[in-house]
């Protein structure tokens, strides 16, 4: 698939007219959290240091694309660019006592008081293909303007989405009661065996970048309109009663009963905003990121040199970190501490542009 990919990008570079810029670029761009354990203890066990959260976070990616100039009669009619994209995303939420539960569930400890269960999760990886266009820049008054919109279609290969609600009583950390509507390809809790096909998405997303004298502001939503569909999905919708006591969240016969089978489909994710406010005379910038529940407030100083410019940021919460950037190269890397093993929180991007 990617021999295919880079044949089509160089066949569409052939193509295109000679008048119009061009560039064959690839990037990879990588933003993950965990605020309960370690980003690596989060896929591991939870046996590593923890502190109390509520959440843990990864999206990556990676492109290659192509993009043309649009020029017709010597005017220019905004930029084009065709990509294909390789993507894994990993959103879990939960209540800070289901963080506390699952700790002591891992170590095998007594809980010291009832702790709420109560988690989601959203999970899947995908290959897709997108178009995007971005505008010429427009003016109104002394405010200058681009718009830029992207449109990706995704086949889905594994998915997991689903919710965990109960209780789990004081005592023994193996006595709880949940209620729980798991929908998947792969069965990572009960182990149910199914032949699920290949699933279908689509993405929509937005950019907006403003120019005033010597002030920069830039918007993009990403999957600011989204949907993923299976066919054929399977789902386990279920009780788990163990020991659950006078606050049985369900009655099962046995430890826990329930249904499963194979239904259509249909999921959304929450979209990721970025916003960035430069000053372009001091190359000094302040950044803001959400996704739902995560967000992210930075500050960012650039220093131009014959290298390239470089540039050194610190987020909150606990992310800092360096990136270069030329005319054909950037890389930034960031994290919440040295020793990689440990770290919390981590942010890569880097890549390559070809222009012509």
């Amino acid at each position: 698939m990617l021999r295919f990919s880079v044949l089509f990008l160089a066949l569409m570079a052939t193509y295109w007219t000679a008048q119009a810029e061009q560039s064959v670029y690839s990037s990879l761009d990588v933003v993950a959290t965990s605020e309960p354990v370690p980003i690596e203890d989060m896929t591991n066990g939870w046996d590593g240091n923890y502190r109390s959260g509520e959440l843990a976070f990864a999206d990556a990616s990676f492109i290659l694309g192509f993009s043309s100039d649009i020029n017709i009669a010597e005017q220019n009619l905004g930029t084009i660019r065709i990509e294909r994209e390789l993507r894994a995303y990993y959103y879990m939420s939960f209540d800070k006592e289901t963080a506390d539960f699952y700790r002591a569930l891992e170590l095998g400890n007594d809980l010291d008081s009832n702790k709420k269960l109560d988690l989601k999760v959203k999970q899947f990886d995908v290959v897709g293909l997108s178009a995007g266009y971005t505008t010429p820049e427009f003016s109104i008054e002394d405010i200058k303007f681009q718009l830029g919109f992207d449109l990706a279609i995704y086949q889905v290969r594994h998915f997991q989405f689903g919710s965990i609600k109960g209780i789990a009583e004081f005592g023994s950390v193996g006595a709880a009661s949940a209620v729980i509507d798991y929908r998947y390809d792969e069965d990572k809790i009960l182990d149910h065996q199914a032949d699920v096909d290949q699933g279908r998405g689509m993405s929509f997303s937005a950019d907006l970048l403003v120019n005033y004298q010597q002030w920069q502001g830039a918007l993009r939503l990403k999957d600011m309109a989204n949907r993923f569909q299976w066919d054929n999905g399977a789902y386990t919708r279920g009780c788990v009663n163990i020991g659950g006591g006078a606050q049985a969240q369900c009655e099962t016969d046995g430890s826990g009963s329930g249904t499963y089978g194979q239904e259509e489909i249909i999921e959304h994710i929450p979209l990721t905003a970025n916003a960035r406010l430069m000053h372009l005379g001091a190359d000094v910038s302040v950044h803001v990121m959400r996704h739902d529940l995560y967000y992210r407030l930075g500050l960012e100083k650039g220093f131009q040199t014959e290298l390239g410019r470089f540039a050194l940021f610190l987020y909150h919460p606990r992310l800092v970190g360096a990136s270069w950037q030329t005319d054909y190269f950037n890389f930034q890397f960031g994290a919440d501490t040295l020793k990689l093993s440990k770290a919390r929180n981590i942010q890569l991007n880097m890549g390559v542009n070809w222009r012509w």
